[in-house]
């Protein structure tokens, strides 16, 4: 049976996950640096000691939350990417996917945003080879719409950078209870996106 450590409304909830959450929340209101392996233990009822049988390093800590991010991203978007049937579909699908991804996840995001220059070499390759593949992805789809003349990239590239920031950088400043919903988030930066625009005043 997996080890438990108080956390969740019922009193409980695995150690592991709780290890994860607290390291996330201390991660982004502190920094990385600034986080002692007391204070991560602290949060969740642990001796440092013990700590350790459940992580491998707060370095090795950070690379995992940030490439199972990633990879959650990646896994999520390309399916919605794969079930769309035109080009035009699976863009819409890209950005809407990114920008609820982060919304949805704004801490993960906000660290992964901010402490990539923590991980060693090794761990920081893998997620930057899982942000490229991402960054691949929307660049396909915007060069396939642009090849079917029903949307207007005169710069791919530039459009690609210009997505995947609009996705990004919603971890920065959306609030579950902020003025707009999340729906309406997603409507109003697909509008406000050049690629996008034309396809979501279609809808």
């Amino acid at each position: 049976m997996a080890e438990t450590t108080r956390g969740s409304r019922d009193g409980t909830v695995p150690t592991a996950v709780a290890i994860r959450s607290a390291a996330v929340e201390l991660f982004h209101r502190q920094g990385f640096e600034a986080t002692s392996q007391r204070q991560l233990a602290d949060a969740v009822g642990l001796q440092v000691a013990s700590l350790y049988n459940h992580i491998k390093s707060k370095e090795q800590l950070l690379a995992t939350i940030m490439t199972e991010v990633m990879e959650q991203l990646l896994s999520i978007t390309e399916r919605r990417v794969e079930a769309a049937a035109t080009p035009e579909e699976r863009l819409l699908a890209f950005m809407s996917e990114g920008i609820r991804f982060h919304a949805e996840h704004r801490l993960e995001a906000l660290v992964g945003n901010t402490e990539l220059r923590s991980l060693s070499e090794d761990n920081r390759a893998r997620v930057v080879e899982l942000r490229d593949r991402y960054e691949r992805l929307l660049e396909s789809i915007l060069r396939e719409c642009a090849a079917g003349g029903t949307v207007s990239v005169p710069d791919v590239k530039m459009a690609t950078y210009a997505g995947v920031a609009i996705c990004v950088h919603v971890a920065s400043w959306y609030r579950e209870n902020g003025r707009l919903p999340l729906d309406e988030v997603i409507s109003g930066l697909l509008a406000a996106y050049a690629p996008t625009a034309a396809l979501e005043r279609k809808k």
